[in-house]
């Protein structure tokens, strides 16, 4: 992913939030909401718009691996909390 979280979403989410809105900021959106979002798009990716190829692959063709594979990553690579 490159550091980038589908930023393509976000700019749309904004543009939707306050489209005369010099910030494009809705107070009303939480922290909360903004994570539970990036987990949406976690675990539910744009096939159109796929940030690793490779991963896009496995996403199509075998969700199954892909999920193991992803579980896999999370035990190795743990939050530091």
């Amino acid at each position: 992913m490159a550091g980038g979280v589908a930023l393509g979403r976000l700019t749309e989410e904004r543009k939707a939030w306050r489209k005369n809105h010099p910030y494009g900021w809705r107070p009303a959106i939480t922290v909360r909401q903004l994570l539970v979002g990036i987990q949406d798009l976690l675990d539910t990716p744009n096939p159109a718009s796929p940030a690793q190829s490779d991963l896009h692959g496995l996403f199509t063709k075998n969700l199954v691996e892909y999920k193991k594979m992803v579980r896999h990553q999370a035990k190795l690579y743990p939050a530091r909390v």
